[in-house]
């Protein structure tokens, strides 16, 4: 509250009338009356920024339900440089006096420095970033502070800031992403020709290359990679200067701070541009489906690593121990990026049920949005960096893979494909013929590589025969056909594919 003035004497008076009956919230409403003083909202809150059509405060139920500065906080500094940006376009358009933007921007510059260092006090009353900074330059510069929000809305502004913070963690986050991937395709070609277990219903189905299964999930992210720029590309546009909904009243150049923001585009239409979340949907979708996908190779992991399995061994610096139990090295890291999927899908989950049938433009409910925004991008990073390191951090042991795929009769398909190809029995005949093989297998305790002609004879009748060496693993695995496919000269043609892309992408970075 301004105390300079021909009103000094009455503020001195009512100050002390004010800590007197500071509960008595109706008598304080009188006096101001009758001193001819702004009111104050409640017992000593700030004015808000909205507040000349009001002549009552609002309760504190409802300030503490209004107030985002508990969350908003974060994007000071979007905000900062977005106000900057605006005004050095309403000095450009001749809208505020040069010298007035001169001080509005040099006052912008020394709130930043004081956020940063910490000296801001955040006030709930103040309700959001925005307030808290322009009531800052406003005590800072004067009253020429307050011709910042000339041509704008708290309604655009939020929008620019989301935009901007979302834009900027999108360009990191892709490079979190190549990192990512590089490191797979590192795994996959230090792991070349080892043999590893495809499954299907988590039952042994065929021996694959581990550097096939790990090139699995390297496609995997790499469709998440250009999912996120996807939401790159939606995000890269500026819905400043839309103001409330319908412009501004002033030849403002929206293209200007587009470009001095760094956006390819502005929103076409300036309802559109301060409703819709669209770019945030899209990249929620994103991490909802990365993590599905860290998910599915945390949960792989989780299990290769149990001493049923023992296909894999995580490293200490992905692990923990249990509180009682000393021998126990538990997964915990996989663990906790499998559970943050519930956590990033229920932020997209509570994002489209807020948006589902909002009126246009803007409403209050938006004010929600940053939540689910905030945390996400925070979750993404996370994800994608504990998956890193857990790949970063194993040891796998094909032994016990090898010994699995023999005792799961994982070549049972090459049987009845060769018996199509050699004898030309119809498919249908050829599988029940294998799986008889395979019960047979199953009684006398055998191996399918280890049938003798004479139980093959046994089998199926003196008319057929087995290759030596047919259903030796890695034979099987170079026996397969088609782009995409687990042999060797397949998989290499895969590493040079990946290689080509994560060239592309480093280039466009």
């Amino acid at each position: 509250m301004c105390r300079e003035g021909p009103f000094r004497t009455k503020l001195v008076w009512f100050d002390f009338i004010l800590d007197y009956y500071v509960s008595h919230t109706y008598l304080l409403y009188t006096v101001a009356f009758i001193l001819n003083l702004p009111l104050m909202e409640n017992e000593g809150t700030p004015a808000k920024l909205w507040g000349g059509r009001f002549q009552e405060g609002v309760s504190k139920i409802s300030e503490t339900i209004s107030e985002s500065i508990s969350f908003d906080k974060v994007i000071y500094k979007q905000d900062i440089r977005a106000s900057i940006a605006h005004a050095r376009m309403l000095s450009r358009q001749k809208i505020v006096a040069d010298d007035v933007i001169d001080k509005i921007v040099k006052g912008l510059g020394q709130i930043e420095g004081e956020i940063d260092q910490g000296k801001m006090n955040f006030d709930p009353a103040l309700e959001d970033i925005h307030t808290h900074i322009e009531k800052r330059l406003v005590e800072i510069i004067g009253e020429e502070g307050k011709f910042l929000h000339t041509g704008r809305s708290r309604n655009d502004q939020v929008a620019v800031d989301t935009h901007l913070f979302l834009k900027e963690n999108i360009v990191e986050q892709k490079e979190l992403m190549i990192a990512l991937l590089e490191r797979l395709l590192q795994l996959a070609k230090d792991n070349a020709g080892t043999i590893w277990a495809g499954y299907t219903h988590t039952q042994i189905a065929q021996p694959v290359l581990l550097s096939h299964y790990l090139m699995s999930y390297f496609w995997m992210f790499q469709r998440d990679y250009n999912l996120l720029d996807f939401s790159l590309a939606e995000t890269d546009t500026s819905p400043l200067g839309a103001a409330a909904m319908a412009g501004a009243n002033y030849p403002i150049d929206r293209e200007f701070v587009a470009k001095e923001l760094g956006f390819s585009k502005v929103y076409n239409n300036s309802m559109d541009a301060v409703s819709t979340r669209d770019y945030q949907l899209s990249y929620h979708f994103f991490t909802v489906r990365l993590y599905l996908h860290i998910s599915r190779m945390c949960e792989d992991f989780i299990l290769y690593n149990s001493t049923e399995f023992s296909y894999i061994s995580m490293g200490d610096s992905v692990t923990t121990g249990s509180s009682i139990m000393p021998q126990k090295k538990n997964p915990d890291i996989a663990e906790l990026l499998r559970g943050k999927t519930g956590r990033v899908s229920g932020n997209m989950n509570a994002l489209l049920v807020n948006l589902k049938g909002l009126p246009l433009t803007y409403n209050r409910d938006l004010q929600e949005d940053k939540i689910y925004l905030f945390d996400t991008v925070r979750q993404s990073a996370l994800g994608i960096l504990g998956m890193k390191e857990i790949i970063s951090n194993v040891t796998f042991h094909p032994e016990k893979v090898v010994k699995n795929l023999r005792k799961g009769f994982a070549q049972a398909t090459e049987i009845a494909d060769y018996l199509v190809s050699d004898y030309k029995v119809p498919f249908r005949v050829a599988h029940e013929m294998s799986g008889k093989a395979v019960v047979f297998c199953e009684k006398e305790g055998k191996y399918l590589d280890e049938l003798t002609q004479t139980d093959i004879e046994s089998i199926w009748g003196a008319e057929y025969s087995l290759p030596e060496g047919m259903l030796k693993l890695e034979n099987c695995i170079d026996r397969k056909q088609g782009t995409g496919c687990t042999s060797n000269k397949s998989v290499q043609e895969q590493f040079a594919k990946a290689e080509k892309i994560l060239e592309a992408m480093k280039t466009e970075i």
